[in-house]
């Protein structure tokens, strides 16, 4: 029967400060490549995020000139009715708005529903406008809106897309102030 010498089992079990060292120098090398990936991920999603909602009010610009009837785009969780709020990472909706009662009503054609990923991006809008209304000429009354979409682990610069009178949207690093964006 060989009995091994147990100072030699515990050495081959056992890391020395040179393997330690080199474990941890890879660890951190890939560590600080993989920061500025997800930093690019995130950044990604914004962008992606932001398009999307500028699609989304292009859409219902020229459908409301096409049509000639109000068309509006407002938050929704479920597609068929609008929430009574200025958040709108949890959906969104685009509907004729035939009787101008600024409501869907079930005779009313919902144009588009869109879900955006809720679980890392917040949408908000300006004070003031919960639903952003396109008139049949292309025009958006009341005060300039200003959409901003914001990354909730602050990884990335939030964006805007800032929809004047007019009603055409443009995209923004900035409110339609010149001032930083809010992502409170």
């Amino acid at each position: 029967m060989d009995i091994q010498n147990p100072v030699r089992l515990g050495r081959r079990h056992a890391f020395t400060l040179v393997e330690m060292m080199t474990t941890l120098s890879v660890a951190c090398l890939l560590l600080t490549l993989s920061i500025p990936g997800y930093r690019l991920l995130t950044n990604s999603r914004i962008v992606t995020t932001v398009n999307g909602l500028a699609a989304h009010l292009h859409l219902a610009r020229s459908e409301a000139i096409k049509r000639g009837i109000q068309v509006i785009l407002c938050p929704s969780s479920d597609g068929k009715t609008c929430l009574n709020s200025l958040e709108w990472q949890n959906g969104f909706m685009i509907y004729g708005d035939s009787n101008q009662n600024r409501e869907p009503d079930q005779h009313e054609e919902t144009l588009r529903y869109y879900q955006p990923d809720s679980t890392r991006i917040k949408i908000t809008t300006s004070i003031g406008r919960k639903k952003l209304v396109y008139k049949p000429s292309g025009m958006s009354p009341g005060s300039t809106a200003t959409i901003t979409v914001c990354d909730k682990t602050r990884q990335s610069p939030p964006r805007a897309i800032i929809v004047s009178n007019t009603g055409r949207p443009r995209l923004a690093k900035t409110g339609a102030d010149g001032k930083p964006l809010d992502c409170g």
